[in-house]
């Protein structure tokens, strides 16, 4: 029974926990820097946004953080929507730095400075060539290869 007081006392501490107030919504920051930076962002009319998520974070080799967006949108009005899909980059403060157009290949993961997508890029013909997009030398010097990854690469061969 001596044990009593101090578990109700524990117990109401406990209901009162919120997150840390240096806790934030990371999708929610870079949803609203896409809308004020891109100048391709749907508008909500004529292009309507369909998904917005964040795949993960990306490092260079100077220490640079760089966040990956998955996002779609659709051109409204159509009996069969347009889709426009883009893999959106941006800062370590959430700012917009820029995106590349894709069709299927779609982004999966992030490990190190490697963002590794569902088969070779195949939005972007010519400029980017490669299931694997690099950013170890920063974002303005993107580059792409193809490199055997189950999942990534097309096949179980790989």
């Amino acid at each position: 029974m001596r044990y009593a007081i101090p578990l109700a006392v524990i117990a109401l501490l406990l209901g009162g926990c919120e997150l840390p107030e240096n806790s934030i919504d990371v999708r929610e920051l870079l949803l609203e820097s896409a809308k004020k930076g891109d100048p391709g962002f749907p508008n909500g009319k004529e292009v309507l946004l369909t998904h917005f998520s964040h795949v993960g974070h990306l490092m260079t080799a100077s220490g640079e953080r760089i966040h990956v967006v998955d996002r779609r949108a659709v051109l409204a009005g159509m009996l069969a929507p347009g889709g426009q899909n883009y893999i959106t980059f941006f800062d370590g403060r959430h700012q917009f730095l820029g995106k590349i157009h894709y069709i299927g290949s779609r982004p999966l993961w992030c490990d190190g400075s490697r963002l590794y997508l569902f088969g070779d890029l195949d939005g972007a013909p010519g400029e980017l060539i490669g299931n694997v997009i690099d950013v170890s030398k920063g974002y303005s010097s993107l580059t792409a290869y193809h490199a055997s990854a189950y999942g990534s690469s097309g096949g179980i061969e790989d």
